[in-house]
């Protein structure tokens, strides 16, 4: 147990206290968000669970059993339809973010809560990474079908396992686990990354968040929290 475990217990405490009702919580695998008892938690992920056990054997059989199969950018819920909504280090695995917060706010109901964690690079193996812009998301985006699969996994090889560009291992290692789906980080961010985010819902989709809670990431915490709810209409 690190030193910061302590700090985090009280701190996922506070946050399950707004946690209510009927949600999901996507991509738990073995870390489950601990919410109340008086709260209703469906687990969803792109795999079943042989399928996350064989790409995660570390974890030696403790990964939550999903209740339900679905991608993150096309969950299977109407409108409206959840009282919060868990996505903990799932944003940056996602090829397109900006279209899983709208999926996201869409089937939230109003008063819903969006609890989001996304690590900071600083504090990762994604320190050497360059941020991901807003423009670079709002551009794949808007043309998802010009999404460069190959740049963003030769792009993670290079920097996060030391690669150099003109090595023709690199090349390979990026097309092995391109090959293989394998789930890496597509985008790094550092906290002011994911404020900018949230605030362009806000500014250009006119997504109606209220900010509840945002932390920043620290030496025990190596994440941006942020709980947002989707206001009464």
């Amino acid at each position: 147990m690190g030193k910061g475990a302590p700090l985090r217990w009280i701190e996922n405490r506070w946050l399950a206290r707004h946690l209510h009702g009927r949600g999901i919580e996507i991509g738990a695998l073995w870390r489950r968000f601990p919410v109340p008892r008086n709260a209703r938690v469906w687990y969803i992920d792109r795999s079943g669970l042989d399928g996350l056990e064989r790409q995660y054997p570390e974890v030696n059989g403790k990964i939550v059993c999903p209740d339900l199969l679905a991608d993150a950018t096309g969950l299977p819920f109407a409108s409206a339809s959840l009282d919060f909504l868990i996505a903990s280090h799932v944003l940056e695995h996602l090829p397109f973010p900006l279209m899983a917060l709208r999926v996201w706010y869409d089937a939230l109901a109003p008063g819903g809560v969006l609890l989001l964690k996304v690590p900071d690079k600083r504090y990762t193996f994604d320190s050497r990474r360059s941020r991901t812009p807003l423009a670079h998301l709002v551009a794949e985006y808007e043309h998802p079908e010009l999404f460069d699969w190959r740049s963003h996994y030769a792009e993670f090889v290079e920097n996060v396992h030391g690669r150099q560009p003109m090595e023709p291992e690199l090349s390979q290692a990026a097309a092995d686990l391109q090959a293989a789906k394998f789930n890496i980080h597509y985008h790094a961010w550092i906290d002011a990354d994911l404020r900018e985010i949230l605030d362009y819902t806000r500014q250009v989709w006119n997504f109606d968040w209220h900010t509840v809670i945002s932390w920043n990431a620290h030496f025990y915490r190596k994440e941006t929290v942020a709980l947002l709810t989707r206001e009464c209409q």
